[in-house]
């Protein structure tokens, strides 16, 4: 079956998104029911496929920043670094991050260790402990503020003496890591390029799975009923 995908972005607003979703449906679409089996799992790996596209684009944009730095030994924009190398941990956590609340559900990083593709002399192993690290990245540093090797901040005080007075100020230290070395980016790159090969295998074997559940008869009836309308 032909996979067609219209991506829409917008600004924060007080509008549903299942409202935007209706305006924007084309006229000779059905939208899925979710209480069909397979239906929300889908929606769910797509949603997954998503996140993890973005992560990709976010890692490659912290290349070139690092590229860029190496060659013209500076620095960029500490806010934009900081932004591109949070964004693509808390996305990346996103992806095996699991609600039972009727969330979305996760993925598991074991994926990957099916039929792995060697290459460059990397182990899977190697990936899954990469991927422990971004995981705690996200939990202990990121998304949270738990006492971490990433960051620390520290008052002191500064002493100066003018041979009749003593005087003090006190002041701060803030150190914190928002970024990643050049090995460090390339494995985050391999790996979420690994998980999107996965994660879109998973999603056409689901397209099958919710095709067959709905049945052949039942997709021409409703086809044929939509597309007489339009």
């Amino acid at each position: 079956m032909p996979v067609h995908t219209k991506k829409i972005y917008g600004d924060v607003t007080p509008q549903s998104v299942e409202d935007i979703l209706l305006a924007e449906l084309p006229s000779n679409a059905w939208l899925i029911d979710e209480t069909i089996k397979y239906a929300k799992q889908l929606n769910d790996h797509i949603s997954i496929l998503e996140d993890l596209q973005n992560v990709k684009e976010l890692i490659q944009e912290l290349t070139i920043i690092r590229k860029r730095e190496l060659s013209n030994n500076t620095g960029e924009r500490r806010l934009l670094k900081r932004a591109l190398f949070t964004n693509a941990i808390i996305g990346y956590g996103r992806c095996f991050n699991y609600t039972k609340k009727g969330g979305r559900n996760s993925i598991d990083i074991k994926i990957i260790k099916k039929d792995f593709p060697g290459q460059n002399g990397i182990k899977v192993n190697d990936l899954i402990r990469f991927h422990k690290y971004i995981i705690g990245l996200r939990n202990s540093f990121v998304a949270h503020a738990d006492k971490s090797i990433y960051e620390t901040d520290r008052a002191h005080i500064e002493f100066q003496y003018d041979g009749s007075t003593l005087n003090s100020i006190f002041s701060h230290y803030s150190i914190k890591v928002y970024s990643f070395d050049e090995v460090q980016l390339k494995n985050f790159s391999i790996l979420t390029d690994l998980l999107v090969v996965k994660v879109e295998e998973k999603k056409s074997a689901l397209v099958d799975k919710l095709k067959s559940e709905i049945g052949d008869s039942k997709l021409i009836d409703i086809g044929f009923k939509i597309a007489k309308k339009v």
